[in-house]
């Protein structure tokens, strides 16, 4: 049976403490999580129509990134990066990009949104990963901060000193703040090895055994996802 990731989510947070809605502003970038999945026997006109949405979207001025892939049930899940909430607005009413989503969902079975806030963008500037990883991290609300402090650490250092670290991202849930949701891109599988063998994200490792409550790991299906040159920041 398919789950999708945000789906898990509302599974996981059942009975865990979850942090209210703050009144704080949003974050810039502007991101958003989008969901697809197809029925039995739409799958590959539904990967079409996501590239072609995907690919209008990144063509529309203000969007930096669309980034993402499709696990092994065929559940396809895109992070959406702009530069602001006004350009998410403009983008979602080009001409391209409507005729593009209408013919998307005509397809998909299932596509749920997810309302979210960057919390970190690190990424190189040029470079092509394998696949993405993805995990969705629940985080204990009275050691939120220090969490956020020691993964900010571990990104920013990672994606500074390790060559085929190409890029760690990392959102929050709007609606819950202590819910990470991570998209985490490597050259190939031995560079992603490297990583979780190295210096920075075994500190880390140690550091959140209290702080992370549950979590659900990700690995997506192998596709090339190139980096767009843009500045996340």
């Amino acid at each position: 049976m398919k789950k999708l990731l945000f789906c898990a989510a509302m599974m996981l947070l059942s009975g865990l403490q979850a942090l209210p809605v703050n009144a704080a502003a949003a974050a810039q970038p502007f991101v958003r999580w989008s969901v697809y999945s197809a029925a039995t026997g739409n799958e590959n006109a539904l990967r079409a129509a996501v590239a072609a949405l995907n690919t209008a979207l990144q063509n529309s001025e203000g969007v930096l990134a669309v980034y993402g892939g499709e696990d092994e049930n065929g559940v396809m899940r895109y992070l959406e990066i702009y530069t602001d909430e006004n350009a998410f607005n403009t983008a979602q009413n080009n001409t391209n990009v409507k005729t593009a989503a209408a013919q998307a969902l005509k397809l998909a079975q299932v596509h749920k949104t997810l309302a979210a806030d960057a919390f970190n963008l690190q990424s190189k500037t040029a470079g092509t990963a394998d696949k993405a990883r993805m995990a969705l991290l629940v985080i204990d609300p009275a050691q939120l901060d220090a969490y956020k402090k020691v993964l900010a650490k571990e990104m920013q250092s990672a994606v500074a000193s390790e060559e085929g670290v190409l890029a760690l991202l990392a959102t929050t849930e709007t609606a819950r703040p202590n819910v990470f949701h991570l998209l985490e891109l490597y050259a190939d599988d031995n560079a992603y090895r490297a990583h979780i063998d190295g210096p920075y994200f075994q500190e880390y490792n140690k550091a959140v055994q209290t702080m992370v409550t549950d979590k659900v790991l990700i690995v997506n299906k192998p596709q090339a996802v190139t980096l767009s040159g843009k500045n996340l920041k």
